[in-house]
């Protein structure tokens, strides 16, 4: 599933149809995309207004136009954006289409697990406003850390980075690179974490939040060269840091990476 950087790459693809009226809707008849939305709706308020701005949110997308109406997006585990040429022909996996002037604006979904909403008003809908605060902002801070690692102490640290109450965007493989550098297990729980590992680990948070930001976020592709990343999806793969091997296994219910000569558990 993209993760907070990947979803920030995908929404500047929309970038240049901001400032441009909206010409026409093409919301796919049969896409599970637009469950509890009126696909009528849809094309009834964004038809003939202008892309005013575009906003991100951990895994989240936000649109704004010029009469009041909110676009949020979730590109769920398949989705993404595309600018295509004016003229542009719909595709199998169009959810929507977005046409102005000198560009089609896409939301391709394969697996139809993304998620289309609208709203109305002067300010951003309930759904947007209730998010919990952004890992981008200056809000975010440490307190935020503690307060998950106590309310959940039996939890294994990777599953906690994965909960979205209190990380919004970050992924499988954002937690797995923070885990890595904080030189802790994955398996380790929020009860058995000292001091020490808890600013080091809210540290790298932060470090790699902002890195996943200014390159992924960027330019889309991958990380810089020396993060785990690019050594984590399949086994048999060495430690950039101390070239040994590393070890892939269930955790948390989901598929995890670390290095047993980093990270040991207590």
């Amino acid at each position: 599933m993209p993760e907070l950087a990947e979803v920030a790459y995908a929404c500047s693809q929309w970038t240049v149809g901001i400032g441009h009226k909206v010409k026409e809707v093409t919301a796919h008849p049969t896409s599970r995309v637009y469950r509890d939305l009126d696909r009528s709706q849809l094309q009834k308020k964004i038809t003939g207004s202008i892309l005013s701005a575009s906003d991100t949110h951990g895994k989240q997308m936000l649109f704004s136009f010029s009469n009041n109406n909110w676009l949020g997006i979730h590109l769920g585990m398949t989705g993404n954006l595309f600018s295509e040429p004016p003229h542009y022909k719909a595709q199998k996996h169009d959810a929507l289409l977005v046409r102005q002037t000198n560009q089609t604006l896409a939301f391709r979904d394969p697996r139809q697990f993304g998620r289309i909403r609208l709203g109305e008003g002067n300010d951003p809908p309930h759904w947007w406003s209730d998010l919990p605060i952004s890992m981008l902002r200056k809000e975010f801070n440490s307190d935020i850390l503690s307060g998950a690692l106590k309310r959940h102490s039996r939890r294994p640290l990777k599953a906690l980075l994965l909960d979205q109450r209190y990380f919004p965007g970050m992924g499988n493989w954002m937690a797995d690179e923070v885990l890595w550098r904080s030189k802790i297990h994955p398996a380790q729980l929020g009860s058995q974490i000292s001091k020490i590992e808890q600013v080091r680990l809210f540290e790298k948070i932060i470090f790699v939040v902002k890195g996943a930001i200014n390159s992924v976020g960027q330019h889309g592709g991958d990380p810089p060269k020396d993060w785990l990343f690019h050594s984590r999806w399949k086994n048999g793969q060495i430690c950039p840091q101390t070239k040994s091997l590393l070890i892939r296994e269930q955790i948390g219910g989901r598929t995890t990476c670390w290095c047993p000569a980093l990270q040991k558990k207590s």
